[in-house]
């Protein structure tokens, strides 16, 4: 399919749409610089607060003295015990676990490696 023809502009046309192009391409210049300073210049307000803020917590932290927690503590196993110690104590030895408390060899567990 063939495309007519297109009309001849006249001069004052393609003068009217050098001149546009070029405002178009000096706006778009303008804006992006606007753009990036202000976007530079929140970056480095951003920068200089967080600076200023660590310099803060810095200053805080040489005047607060030694780098240790004074205090009591207990050490708590990080295994914890595989029988009740609530209940009443029975001799092992004396009877029997019921059956349905024992376990099958598939069921038992390989004991943990400690560190």
């Amino acid at each position: 399919m063939k495309l007519p023809p297109l009309p001849k502009t006249s001069l004052l046309g393609r003068l009217g749409l050098a001149l546009t192009s070029i405002v178009a391409v000096v706006v778009g210049f303008a804006v992006a610089s606007v753009l990036f300073t202000v976007l530079l210049v929140a970056g480095l307000a951003f920068g200089g607060w967080l600076w200023w803020q660590l310099r803060r917590l810095a200053r805080q932290a040489r005047k607060a003295g030694p780098g240790f927690i004074e205090g009591e503590y207990t050490v708590v196993s990080e295994h914890p015990a595989l029988e009740n110690r609530s209940g009443p104590r029975r001799d092992p030895l004396s009877a029997p676990p019921s059956p349905s408390r024992s376990t099958t060899h598939k069921d038992r567990r390989a004991p943990r490696s400690h560190r």
